[in-house]
């Protein structure tokens, strides 16, 4: 036992040269083989076969065909104790072994040794199992799709990739701690890239498409289906108390960052020491919020242990899979959906799905590396001066450059003639861009002018952060409550056009209104129990303010309620509680802000229809490499809303009025949130001075010392159209249904 540990202490040592420390680790696994024999100690004879076949795949001196060959000799030994029957797990890690040493193999015909390889990959795979070995069967499933991946044996690839793939998915479920959950599948990202990739080499699109599904926003789409999940034969009060204990985990389980550690490594080594049996994945970290993460999580199994309810299952799986796209899509609807690999030499991919007579039609478009370089040197530009009189200045240019960039024009030309809506589904950073609002060239004819992307589509251009969520919202109940209208208006006082804003939009739904307004505002006023009753029964939920996204810490991005005067400067200590806006003015949101963590513990809108967000910055998000959708909207969507419209970066407070003006008026005239926001945005764009005022007049029936006012602000803009730059009236995005 001693030799045996020595070796592997020798294998793994860092001091030293690495061909000394092999050489002696191969001399203590030969020295322990002379006690360790076969018929005295067989189990511990076949485990130093195995440990030793590993130190002779790495050796470093002697013939490499040598070396191989003999790592060949003592895995195949091993395999003499180690059968499937008597020792699974360990049979099954000595093929994946076995596997690795045929892929590396100089001797031999190599047709041979790759099928060998292949075999022993497969034979390791039928006890790996992603539901049994999870970690394991991601390492051998990962070993089999890169080297068939590597010999453009597609189908081969895609066997190995999709087993890794769901041994992910099994690892994330038994992980309780976010950012082990979300550690597992960024390690893991990798494959999902090559997986798509062979993929569409055979033209499997809809298998593509679902993988794409598969590694995104996988923690808000867990915490929206654990939010429905309550034990049936629990009181009322212990339901409501499991549900605000489910939001106040959601709202942990989004404030993790991902931590950087190293990939696994191809092969198994004797110091790995694997677990047998269910790894011990779940352990939280002592990452920031752990604490008290696992103090919630405890609290959580003591009221399911009260409720004892054998037949709810808390742990429900989320099955990754696609829509059914004839239920979630009409024949005049297109989704494009992308996919930006972690491996930029990957490129990057276009999805488009339109429904067909026959079914849904999947279609990809390839983006090469140079390509995809290009896209990442333009987000990494895009906000460089932002906040910046230059930022908006260059804006029309950029998304000029973006549309160019995502080949939008040729994604859109290939579409039906029939699609007049059109879903988007960014990934990464392409959340962050108004891509409605990007040209395209509708005709061929020479020297055309291109129109923003939302002219093409008669009934809107919506987003959603993923085919599943998106599917989730469209089929989720909501309660039916008598109409009402709640708003949030300037609690600062210091917006005159969103005090303005409300006071148009309250008429069209006087008297079922709810309005705090300026100074009564205050978060107090927000969350006491008649407010927030008011917000359960609300279909509709404006918001009127200043807002703000904080990258630091997502969770802290706000909309501003009134409160105590603005910080002079940051405050000593923890700074993460301060929101800055455009102006360099600091906010305590734990005073007078409504943060997204907030959102996620405390808010339940299950009546709600829509959420309006008109401030700055509600429709900015952090995104990780999981592309996991933290902002203030994915909040609401979580409280209950199918539908939140929200901005993309600091906006105008009198083009912002405007906007929301007009579209109350137009979602007046049409109910569906997405054709209003369209209405209104193409309007806006187009309108005059002499329109607008005529439609101040006619259409919000204003006095005219009111138009007076109107006409002497518009003097600020352009004379023709003054609201025809993209700053003014692309910022605002419908997220949703």
């Amino acid at each position: 036992m001693t030799q045996n540990n020595l070796a592997a202490a020798y294998w793994s040592r860092i001091r030293g040269e690495r061909a000394d420390n092999i050489e002696e680790a191969i001399r203590c696994y030969q020295a322990a083989l002379e006690v360790y024999t076969r018929s005295a100690f067989p189990y511990e004879w076949a485990m130093t076969q195995n440990n030793l076949g590993n130190a002779y795949q790495t050796r470093i001196r002697g013939e490499r065909a040598d070396n191989i060959e003999e790592a060949i000799r003592c895995f195949q030994a091993a395999l003499e104790v180690c059968t499937r029957t008597a020792f699974p797990e360990d049979w099954a890690r000595t093929q994946n072994n076995l596997g690795e040493a045929y892929r590396t193999r100089i001797r031999g015909e190599r047709a041979d040794n790759i099928e060998e390889a292949i075999r022993r990959y497969q034979a390791a795979l039928s006890v790996r199992t992603p539901s049994s070995f999870p970690l394991p069967c991601l390492q051998t499933g990962r070993n089999l799709g890169n080297f068939a991946y590597n010999l453009q044996n597609w189908e081969i690839a895609i066997e190995g990739y999709d087993n890794a793939i769901r041994a992910v998915e099994q690892s994330r479920d038994w992980a309780t701690s976010p950012d082990s959950k979300r550690q597992i599948l960024e390690d893991a990202l990798p494959i999902y890239g090559k997986m798509i990739q062979a993929c569409l080499h055979l033209e499997r699109y809809e298998q593509a498409l679902l993988t794409v599904e598969r590694s995104k926003s996988r923690t808000l789409m867990e915490m929206l289906t654990s939010a429905d999940l309550v034990p049936k034969n629990a009181t009322h009060e212990q339901q409501d108390q499991y549900r605000q204990l489910n939001r106040e985990i959601a709202a942990l389980q989004q404030s993790f960052a991902a931590p950087e550690n190293p990939a696994d490594s191809q092969t198994e080594t004797p110091e790995a020491g694997e677990r047998r049996g269910h790894p011990d994945i779940a352990t939280a970290t002592n990452a920031a919020g752990t604490p008290q993460l696992k103090h919630l999580l405890q609290q959580r199994d003591r009221l399911l242990a009260q409720i004892n309810d054998p037949d709810f299952n808390l742990l429900q799986n989320v099955r990754p899979e696609l829509p059914d796209f004839r239920q979630l899509l009409t024949p005049e609807t297109a989704l494009i959906e992308w996919y930006l690999p972690q491996d930029p030499d990957l490129g990057a991919w276009a999805f488009t799905v339109t429904l067909d007579p026959d079914g849904p039609h999947i279609r990809a478009h390839r983006y090469s590396p140079q390509q995809r370089q290009t896209l990442d040197q333009f987000n990494q530009t895009y906000f460089a001066d932002y906040r910046q009189p230059s930022w908006y200045q260059a804006l029309d240019r950029r998304l000029e450059d973006l549309a160019e960039h995502l080949h939008l024009s040729g994604l859109i030309a290939a579409l039906p003639p029939t699609c007049q809506r059109l879903i988007l589904i960014p990934h990464l950073y392409l959340h962050l861009f108004p891509l409605h609002a990007l040209s395209v060239e509708l005709s061929v004819e020479l020297n055309a002018p291109a129109t923003p992307l939302l002219e093409r589509f008669s009934q809107g251009v919506s987003y959603a952060p993923s085919c599943q969520i998106l599917d989730y919202i469209h089929n989720r109940p909501q309660a039916a409550t008598p109409p009402q209208f709640f708003a949030v208006q300037n609690p600062t006082q210091d917006l005159d056009y969103a005090q303005m804003e409300v006071e148009f939009i309250r008429p069209y739904f006087d008297p079922n209104t709810y309005i705090l307004s300026q100074e009564a505002a205050t978060k107090s006023a927000l969350n006491r129990r008649e407010t927030l009753e008011k917000l359960r029964q609300s279909h509709i939920i404006h918001f009127s303010c200043h807002g703000g996204f904080d990258s630091e810490n997502p969770l802290n991005s706000a909309v501003i309620l009134a409160g105590d005067a603005p910080l002079a400067s940051a405050p000593r200590g923890d700074q993460r509680q301060t929101l800055t806006l455009r102006d360099g003015r600091r906010f305590d949101t734990a005073q007078q802000g409504l943060t997204l963590g907030e959102i996620y513990r405390n808010l339940d809108i299950p009546a709600c229809r829509l959420v309006m967000l008109s401030a700055c910055e509600t429709g900015l998000m952090g995104s990780l490499l999981t592309d996991e959708y933290i902002g203030l909207a994915s909040g609401f969507l979580y409280a209950g809303t199918p539908a939140v419209v929200s901005s993309l970066w600091c906006v105008d407070d009198f083009a912002t009025a405007c906007l929301a003006i007009r579209f109350y008026y137009e979602l007046r005239q049409d109910e569906r949130v997405v054709m209003a926001l369209h209405r209104t945005q193409n309007w806006l764009r187009r309108v005059s001075v002499a329109g607008f005022l005529d439609w101040c007049r006619q259409g919000l029936t204003m006095t005219e010392e009111e138009c007076e006012i109107i006409e002497f602000k518009l003097m600020d803009y352009d004379e023709d159209c003054p609201f025809g730059q993209r700053r003014y009236w692309s910022a605002f995005v419908a997220v949703g249904l």
